[in-house]
């Protein structure tokens, strides 16, 4: 059973869409019908298609944050970086105060040469 549904156009649009139907050979309801059928099927496809790009792109971004997490996280075997963590060890520890200081500018140098490292990194990704 058909539902009635109205819409007014302005004249110019009317008078093209009874061109249009008769055209077709169709009365002015299936023509419209026909119209809207159309562009329903061209706004679902364009949905979908936007809903697929955008899980993609949430795939991508997620996977990206757990390669980012898991290398973070990940234990490292990098000599210099053990340095460093040998390093803050001595500094949490009781040492003498030249000895503190030194391992404080040997960790500042490192720092600096990690930091740089991961710049160098970045740029050749």
């Amino acid at each position: 059973m058909s539902e009635r549904i109205a819409f007014y156009p302005p004249e110019a649009q009317k008078e093209m869409i009874e061109r249009m139907a008769d055209r077709q050979g169709m009365t002015v309801s299936e023509y419209c019908v026909a119209a809207l059928d159309t562009q329903v099927a061209r706004d679902i496809r364009s949905e979908r298609v936007a809903e697929t790009a955008l899980e993609r792109q949430l795939d991508e971004m997620q996977q990206a944050l757990q390669d980012e997490i898991a290398s973070a996280l990940s234990p490292s075997t990098d000599d210099s970086e053990l340095h460093g963590v040998a390093l803050w060890n001595l500094l949490g520890t009781e040492r003498p105060s030249d000895a503190q200081a030194d391992a404080l500018e040997e960790a500042s140098t490192r720092l600096e040469t990690g930091v740089e490292k991961l710049r160098q990194q970045e740029e050749d990704a």
